[in-house]
């Protein structure tokens, strides 16, 4: 079982990095890549997404800092549409960013949709770390 992934981040070499990463680890099926969190929104949180989970959650890589709505907005938006059956029902949301602001962690742990917070570059030991993550969230949901 591959995990069904999309990363929302605005840079276009990060969300390639991750998607190199992810594919070199081989426990990810092919990324989903959205440039903002506002797009993510549209497109996925609308009521028709097309993201193809097989009733896996979805993994979300989720950046902080982005143009218009942040990471942060994004997964607040993404809770109030998912309790309106307009998003993915079954989410595991993960922070990826480039902030080791301690004020962005304890954001991101107050945040019921997040799971996880990862410092960017993604690399094999942070790819290992959401295959992990991922996998306990399976876990813990089944329990």
């Amino acid at each position: 079982m591959k995990i069904p992934v999309t990363v929302v981040d605005d840079e276009q070499v990060d969300r390639y990095t991750v998607r190199r990463r992810l594919s070199r680890h081989g426990g990810f099926r092919d990324v989903v890549e959205v440039e903002s969190g506002d797009v993510f929104l549209d497109v996925h949180c609308s009521g028709s997404s097309d993201i193809e989970t097989d009733g896996l959650p979805l993994l979300i890589l989720m950046d902080i800092n982005m143009p218009g709505r942040n990471g942060f907005e994004t997964v607040r938006e993404m809770e109030v549409r998912q309790s309106r059956g307009l998003a993915v029902p079954s989410i595991v949301v993960t922070m990826l960013t480039s902030s080791g602001n301690p004020r962005d962690k304890a954001e991101a742990d107050k945040l019921p949709l997040v799971r996880g917070y990862i410092e960017k570059p993604l690399d094999a030991d942070g790819a290992q770390r959401l295959f992990d993550l991922y996998h306990a969230e399976l876990k813990a949901r089944a329990a």
